[in-house]
């Protein structure tokens, strides 16, 4: 009997069929279905702890994108890119302007982000007002128009961020570079986080929104980077309804693998979404 009270223990843990043999054959004594109903218990307890491991880890990740909302800024002081075929073109237009050309529709990465910032808002505590501005690309080269409303420059803005989505197959090291900022010896700050095949670029973006803020006369009044970015003399916002542009900058990506800087092309580095701001407000 104590042979067929092993089997029947294993059993339980491989296959149904083979459980329901071992049980038939256990049928004789009571002490065979109470190991039978043991084993069961085991496997149900297994599973409980399973799953109660993955809802941690769950929560646990979770925590982490919630973390990676204010995460520290780092910093590229470089004054050049090592690739200069990269350079985005933002342009920044009021709302007005680009009714001709009709809407454009967020992609999945703004929901994503705002979908983020909602759950972690119920769930964590870290409430935090975000306006999502998408950015469509216009024909004929790297140029990427975002649309404001005037209402959006009178925000009382934390941070503002451009995200960008790549492919990076080769995983290699992509920081990006503002000239803008980079003429006058300043660092660009910005955060990188890749998953898989796919790294997502946050470029701070604040110093440039709060420049138009100062031109609009919004809040911010032109302090700090801002002030030092604005031209001289101070130009007023153009409004005019076809052609008027707020402001514009370039953005250019810097690519290397092992310290050793590499073209952005070489490594198959694309876009594999059109950016988006991230306006964080009060």
């Amino acid at each position: 009997m104590a042979w067929m009270l092993l089997v029947c223990s294993l059993a339980v843990f491989t296959t149904n069929s083979i459980g329901g043999l071992c049980r038939a054959l256990g049928a004789h004594g009571s002490k065979d279905a109470s190991w039978a109903l043991r084993a069961d218990a085991l496997m149900h307890r297994d599973h409980q702890d399973h799953r109660e491991h993955r809802d941690h880890q769950d929560h646990q990740d979770h925590r982490e994108r919630c973390a990676d909302l204010t995460a520290a800024w780092l910093h590229n002081s470089r004054v050049q890119a090592a690739d200069k075929s990269t350079v985005l073109h933002l342009s920044v237009r009021p709302a007005s302007a680009g009714a001709s050309r009709g809407s454009v529709f967020p992609e999945q990465p703004l929901f994503s982000l705002v979908r983020r910032v909602y759950r972690c808002c119920q769930e964590a505590g870290e409430c935090r007002s975000v306006r999502g501005l998408q950015g469509g690309f216009l024909a004929g080269g790297p140029d990427v128009e975002f649309l404001l409303s005037r209402d959006v420059l009178f925000l009382s803005v934390r941070r503002v961020e451009l995200h960008l989505q790549l492919s990076n197959p080769q995983h290699v090291n992509i920081q990006p570079v503002l000239p803008l900022l980079a003429n006058k010896k300043l660092p660009t700050r910005f955060i990188s986080r890749s998953q898989g095949d796919t790294t997502e670029l946050r470029v701070d973006l604040l110093f440039f929104f709060q420049r138009l803020q100062a031109a609009a006369g919004g809040p911010g009044g032109g302090r700090g980077l801002a002030k030092m970015m604005l031209p001289s003399p101070r130009h007023q916002l153009q409004d005019d309804q076809q052609h008027g542009v707020w402001g514009e900058m370039g953005v250019a990506l810097g690519c290397s693998r092992e310290g050793v800087p590499v073209t952005c092309q070489s490594g198959q580095v694309r876009l594999l979404h059109s950016p988006f701001l991230a306006v964080y407000y009060r």
